[in-house]
């Protein structure tokens, strides 16, 4: 720790100091005169927002540097050659694509097989799913690979009849009963692969490193193709290294969980993991949806170290293959980070985890801070006369004088650093290693992609912030949202779809450019840039959506990553296993009720589960059957005749 808190001093002093800088620019824009309240209203968003990008700023500045001097990120002592210890792999699943959930399943136990001296891995399929073809899909696929695998291969399912708590209440649900066999867990998302060499060198870690709770192996985004999703991996590819650089060479034993691709000592989790539930109605109260970032809260109060391991590889996950479901996954990110609010200023809390907490949570809140500076910035201009002649576009019409365009055009120029600086230096580095560069297309492929991911980027901004901001305020009024599955496959967003979910961002945009032309037409020149992708939205939503754009960017040598130049045995295997997968059956549930040897299996893997509360909703479920047949029968009468075992005994 000596050798990390310069560094931390020395980051913070930058961003502040590069905060002060800017506002007093700022503050020499306006009239010397007094400040107005619409004026310090200004300076005050100015300073938060330009403190915020800054901080981005200077993370990837000390991730190009701990890069270009080789620090160790990672002093740990090395991994043991062999390991005795037990690890259990899991993977909580909740109406996942049961095809896509086996093969990765199979593609990790392969991998593991692959290397000598591999450590003793067990596998387990924690779901939570409700839908009843997902259940009973599950099973079956879990049979089928038991069967073809043998009991040699350690892969266990079970499903849990009441999600309480959502995935964390699935994960303590694995501690209590079967937590104390292991030693270590590694905790998957349904998208998620790691390879067995990567699995290996992070059990060994833990073993010779009895300090440490949590590591954290950061993921590359692979695996899709849609034209978004790519973007997406090579945003993750190029800029991803120095950002988590910057991240481990600031955090140190302070590191933080992402919530998957990460090893776990589970004694330490069980003992001080346990997540209370908060006071009051969601969304700010009841069970903590965004779980992951509080469990390192409290594992480091407890003085275990979690760190992070940016350079270790062979960690893969999957981006969402359109705009639209990056958004609606951000909902219930934004619903989980705003809730720890409540969670900040916890006791004991150390100081580096109450930081992880406020900087989730201003990862939303930004946005309608963004929004609301140039609410009143446009009213700021509204209020006061045509200014002296200017030439038209130089500068916005805040209340200056020719004087003061100097001052302002440094503004500008300094927040255009700090937004691109990170993705410039990124680019620098990944030039610099001539194999990186190959594994991207080469030199040509590098830039074309990066500018393409800059225009993409900045466009996309505005649609964000609008959304961003429609759900910071839906929360503060109440509106909380559930936990659905996730749309994971490639496809393209139908226009009318994307028409009636993004015309209000096109119709906002519209308006904004009326009222600024009508009112300020010399400064509305400025405004384009954001204006732009909201003109956009639906054309930019619905062809990033394209899988054919993407095939052929990726024709052209555009946004590619090293997953796909140099190949990856472990996602190679699992996309074949995934596209090889036949469904054994289109509605799997009704096999539970024709063929004996099914029902056998969901009888077996029933055993113990809690009856359904109501026997009188059962009867009539069962009763709907018996006169109209299982067409009948909707998703909730089959949830409750799966979980009857006695009914299903007397068939």
């Amino acid at each position: 720790m000596a050798e990390i808190l310069p560094r931390r001093w020395l980051y913070l002093f930058l961003v502040l100091a590069s905060t002060v800088a800017g506002v007093t620019r700022m503050v020499g824009v306006f009239q010397m005169d007094g400040i107005t309240w619409r004026e310090g209203t200004i300076l005050g968003l100015f300073a938060i927002l330009f403190a915020w990008i800054a901080s981005s700023f200077w993370l990837v500045v000390f991730g190009a540097f701990a890069r270009w001097t080789k620090v160790d990120l990672l002093p740990l002592k090395p991994p043991a050659e062999t390991s005795a210890a037990r690890t259990a792999i899991l993977l909580p699943v909740y109406n996942e694509d049961v095809g896509r959930v086996f093969s990765a399943i199979r593609a990790i136990r392969e991998s593991v097989a692959r290397e000598p001296a591999s450590p003793d891995f067990d596998f387990y399929v924690l779901s939570d799913s409700t839908n009843p073809a997902s259940w009973v899909a599950e099973e079956l696929e879990w049979q089928k690979i038991k069967r073809e695998l043998g009991d040699a291969a350690h892969i266990y399912y079970r499903h849990r009849a009441r999600n309480i708590a959502r995935k964390a209440g699935n994960i303590q649900d694995f501690c209590e009963n079967w937590g104390q066999l292991y030693d270590y867990m590694v905790i998957l998302d349904a998208d998620s692969l790691m390879t067995g060499k990567t699995l290996g060198h992070l059990v060994g870690l833990m073993d010779s490193n009895p300090r440490t709770a949590l590591i954290q192996a950061p993921p590359q985004l692979v695996g899709r193709h849609s034209l978004f999703a790519r973007i997406q991996q090579f945003a993750s590819s190029a800029y991803g290294p120095l950002f988590s650089a910057g991240l481990a060479f600031l955090q140190g034993p302070d590191g933080n969980y992402w919530g998957h691709n990460a090893i776990i000592r589970v004694h330490a989790f069980m003992q001080h993991c346990g997540l209370p539930k908060l006071p009051g109605k969601p969304p700010f109260g009841g069970e903590i949806m965004s779980h992951d970032f509080v469990e390192a809260a409290l594992l480091r109060r407890a003085g275990w170290d979690i760190w992070m391991a940016p350079d270790i590889g062979g960690s893969f996950e999957e981006p969402p293959p359109t705009l639209m479901d990056y958004l609606i996954r951000d909902r219930r990110w934004c619903q989980g980070n705003l809730q720890h609010l409540r969670v900040v200023f916890a006791r004991g809390l150390a100081l580096p985890s109450r930081l992880h907490l406020a900087m989730g949570i201003m990862s939303y809140v930004s946005s309608p801070l963004w929004l609301l500076l140039l609410v009143v910035s446009v009213v700021e201009m509204l209020s006061f006369p045509a200014p002296p002649a200017i030439p038209y576009g130089l500068v916005p019409v805040l209340p200056l004088t020719v004087s003061y365009a100097a001052q302002l055009g440094i503004l500008v120029a300094a927040m255009v650093v700090l937004l691109y600086g990170p993705k410039l230096l990124a680019v620098i580095a990944l030039l610099e290693d001539p194999d990186a560069t190959r594994a991207h297309g080469g030199i040509g492929a590098v830039v074309m992609s990066a500018l393409g991911e800059a225009i993409f980027s900045t466009l996309m901004a505005p649609i964000v912030m609008l959304q961003h901001s429609w759900y910071v305020v839906t929360i503060i009024l109440g509106m909380a949202t559930g936990w659905n599955a996730q749309t994971r496959s490639d496809r393209a967003l139908p226009l009318d779809l994307v028409a009636r979910k993004f015309a209000p961002h096109m119709l906002i945009g519209v308006a904004a450019s009326v009222l600024l032309y009508l009112y300020v037409p010399v400064d509305f020149g400025w405004f384009v840039p954001l204006l732009a992708g909201l003109w956009l939205a639906i054309p930019i939503v619905v062809l990033s959506s394209s899988p054919l754009l993407g095939r052929l960017a990726r024709e052209d040598d555009l946004f590619l990553v090293p997953s796909e130049t140099w190949g990856s045995k472990v996602v190679a295997r699992a996309h074949a296993l995934a596209a090889a997968h036949q469904d054994l059956s289109a509605e799997p549930q009704r096999l539970v009720l024709e063929d004996p040897a099914v029902r056998e299996l969901h009888l077996t893997l029933l055993n113990g589960a809690p009856a359904p509360a109501d026997p009188l909703q059962v009867w009539s479920a069962w009763e709907r059957m018996r006169r109209r047949g299982p067409a009948a029968l909707s998703a909730s009468d089959w949830t409750l005749v799966l979980s009857d075992a006695e009914g299903l005994k007397t068939l």
